[in-house]
């Protein structure tokens, strides 16, 4: 597809290597330049964040001016809140540039221009004035944070079996004794006992709202007065270092239950519970927002980026009646809604692996929800959101048997998540191919909020949009999906990851650069090894993490690439190239930067030949020898040796060929380097060299089997690879090309 014009020219006047300011942060967990130099935007104006000088204890007073340059050369400067800023107007389509003035005790810094371009495309997401949105919120009668009657009742009509569900599942409960304030010394068991006991409250809460049934309103009505009664500054209170994510989430059911109730409430039950929100929020609030942001610095912490979004819910659902309401308003919503998502860009991605993204998505659908209800401020606008949709549809496809490059994807309890977040996410934020992914979901519990409350919506089975690429690259974390046929479920699938700066090896993503999955026909082949038995567990730690658990190259005994928890610095790969073609797509990475200083390259290119054929090459250089290893796992035993091996599952198999390469030796084990917990075997194999200083791995994927005629040569530098009748030159830099 050709590009317009300004974007040609932008992407020929950034194609130099731009000098470095003081907004280019040595932390690699500082807030991103957003938007980056040279960058298209989908969203007019666009979200601007910078690294936060004053997070620095020195330099507290640091205050921000942003200047934007606008296409006929008029300037306007506004000052920042802190280290991002939500643009007053709309933007029409043109060329942009903005740079920002830090002053403080560290002196006066401006930063370098950096350019935007917005073009026709780009769609208006526009904060209201906050002043202007507190009154108006302030105004409107309770309950705010749930649709007309009108769209209830559709809601409970179409999903009667999701509420029939939720009624047996209240009726049940209604007779038994409350539970008292938890109480107990290990904060776990307290945790537990909030969340259970705020989700059944929700549940009766849905109930009442949904059929006004006075039976449910009076188990609400018990359920959130006996939450209330429990002291916010006791074992219950919101803190980061314990019950973060059970207070934050048994304060926003008592921000519903004030809400949705409020029109039968008594005069002391409302004050009741305004005194509790008060000082819930005030601790959310205190802990992520106050005088200065640690998320707005510090941005990659998806506990603190959904307690925002849901203190920005929660807010107007008290405006009026909590007087510190317009002020925490006026800090939350604009810094929750500009942050929306720190591990992508607008394009939908999710760096910590596919599992936590289904898992931040749910956790995050009720709060949008209640927004858009008590606002009109539509979140399902913001690109990330909007192309959240795409995003899965490539990378969790119907069918698919596991997730994705991050904790959790062998999970099996995901399938029903995925199904209920999805059809949920779908009916919130509906684009043609997220409809089309969600309506191929099944198994998902009906009667939970996330599905149940989402806006009405189809319930047919849809046809996958027409024109619909079989292959997706995702730039910002340097995510590839390649299918056989993505409308297909028995599809085979290779996904390929090299993520960029500032989204490398971090908390749940792995030490996976230039590493690959490969399915097929709805069975894992090329499998992520290992299994997330508990967060920073000794598995997790020595094994989970580590790149010999996955598909690419580690050497001297399975040494990999960086990690954050180890060292304190962030592995970081890339893309250097993605071609698509019908049937065929190519993406190259470049890994060396992962390695720590270890190798001097780790280049590896996979070309994938629709349906079934992947070739894999690997560059690698070192000033030091190695034993070279090439990783691969499987969940059986695998068959062969020597430089031919095949795995099979499920009735599916792969045949992995080593066309060329240094004489490498084949092993295979079922042992790990610390036990998981629990699961079923896995089998890691690798080829291994003799010590080299470089070695260069060629190996054909066979999905399937199928006899494949192919051959290897050295040609002018690289290779020249003859497979299924197409001839694939690799140049001496690792890029291929399909002749």
């Amino acid at each position: 597809m050709a590009l317009c014009p300004a974007v040609t020219a932008l992407a020929v006047e950034c194609a130099h290597d731009a000098p470095a300011d003081w907004m280019v942060a040595s932390d690699p967990l500082a807030a991103q330049v957003r938007p980056q130099d040279c960058a298209q935007v989908e969203q007019t104006p666009p979200d601007f964040s910078w690294p936060d000088v004053g997070w620095d204890k020195q330099f507290r007073d640091t205050r921000y001016e942003l200047t934007l340059t606008y296409p006929d050369g008029r300037k306007k400067t506004l000052a920042a809140p802190q280290n991002y800023f939500n643009w007053n107007e709309v933007l029409p389509a043109g060329k942009y540039s903005w740079q920002v003035k830090a002053a403080g005790s560290r002196g006066t810094q401006e930063s370098r221009a950096r350019t935007f371009l917005v073009s026709e495309k780009s769609r208006p997401f526009l904060l209201p004035d906050m002043k202007q949105l507190a009154a108006q919120v302030a105004a409107k009668p309770h309950p705010r944070g749930l649709p007309d009657a009108a769209t209830l009742k559709k809601i409970g009509e179409q999903r009667r079996a999701g509420l029939a569900s939720l009624a047996r599942e209240v009726d049940g409960k209604t007779r038994n004794p409350l539970p008292g304030e938890p109480d107990h010394p290990n904060p776990g068991t307290n945790d537990s006992r909030v969340f259970d006991e705020a989700k059944r409250t929700l549940n009766s809460l849905q109930a009442y709202a949904l059929t006004g049934s006075d039976k449910y309103y009076a188990d609400a009505l018990r359920r959130v007065r006996n939450m209330a009664s429990w002291d916010p500054a006791g074992r219950t209170a919101f803190t980061r270092e314990r019950m973060d994510t059970s207070a934050r989430f048994m304060t926003f059911v008592l921000a519903l239950g004030y809400d949705w109730l409020y029109p039968r409430l008594d005069a002391a039950t409302k004050s009741q519970l305004a005194a509790v929100l008060k000082v819930r929020m005030g601790q959310m609030y205190g802990e992520l927002v106050g005088e200065r942001s640690r998320i707005a610095a510090r941005p990659r912490d998806s506990h603190g980026i959904q307690t925002s979004i849901m203190l920005g819910a929660m807010l107007p659902l008290v405006a009026g009646d909590i007087a510190e309401t317009d002020a925490w308003m006026a800090r939350t919503l604009p810094l929750a809604l500009n942050l929306i998502s720190p591990w992508a860009g607008e394009e939908g991605g999710f760096a910590n692996g596919s599992a936590y993204s289904v898992w931040g998505m749910g956790d995050t659908l009720l709060y949008f929800y209640v927004l858009r209800s008590a606002t009109g401020i539509d979140v399902a606008q913001k690109p990330w959101v909007r192309n959240w949709g795409r995003y899965m549809a490539y990378f969790d496809p119907p069918g698919s048997p596991a997730r994705l490059f991050g904790d959790g994807h062998e999970q099996a309890m995901l399938n029903e998540h995925r199904a209920r977040y999805g059809k949920g996410y779908a009916n919130f934020s509906p684009t043609p191919l997220g409809q089309w992914w969600a309506s191929r979901l099944s198994g998902e519990d009906a009667g939970r909020a996330e599905y149940l409350l989402s806006p009405p919506g189809s319930e047919k089975k849809l046809s996958l949009p027409e024109g619909t690429p079989n292959s997706l690259y995702l730039p910002s974390t340097g995510w590839v999906a390649m299918h056989s046929s993505l409308a297909d479920e028995d599809r085979s699938s290779v996904y390929f990851k090299s993520a960029p700066p500032p989204f490398g090896a971090f908390n749940h993503s792995h030490a996976d650069q230039n590493s690959f999955v490969l399915n097929a026909g709805g069975q894992r082949l090329a499998i992520e090894s290992g299994y997330y038995d508990a967060y920073k567990s000794p598995h997790w730690l020595n094994w989970l993490h580590q790149t010999r658990s996955k598909n690419a190259i580690t050497y001297d005994g399975g040494k990999g690439q960086l990690f954050y928890e180890q060292g304190e610095k962030m592995g970081y790969g890339g893309v250097t190239r993605f071609a698509a073609a019908a049937d065929y797509d190519v993406v190259s990475g470049d890994a060396t930067r992962a390695y720590g200083g270890a190798v001097t390259a780790a280049l590896r290119t996979l070309v994938y030949l629709r349906p079934g054929v992947v070739l894999v090459y690997d560059k690698l250089t070192s000033n030091t020898p190695r034993r070279w290893e090439w990783n691969i796992h499987a969940l059986n035993k695998m068959e062969g040796a020597e430089k031919s091996i095949t795995i099979k599952n499920g009735g599916q198999s792969l045949c992995v060929d080593m066309l060329a390469g240094p004489p490498a030796q084949f092993s295979q084990t079922n042992e790990w380097t610390a036990p998981p917990r629990g699961g079923a075997e896995q089998w890691h194999g690798k080829f291994t060299s003799q010590p080299l200083p470089a070695a260069e791995f060629v190996a054909l994927l066979r999905i399937g089997c199928k006899e494949v005629p192919s051959s290897a040569a050295r040609d002018a530098g690289g290779w020249k690879v003859r497979v299924a009748g197409k001839t694939i030159a690799i140049s001496a830099s690792a890029e291929a090309t399909v002749q």
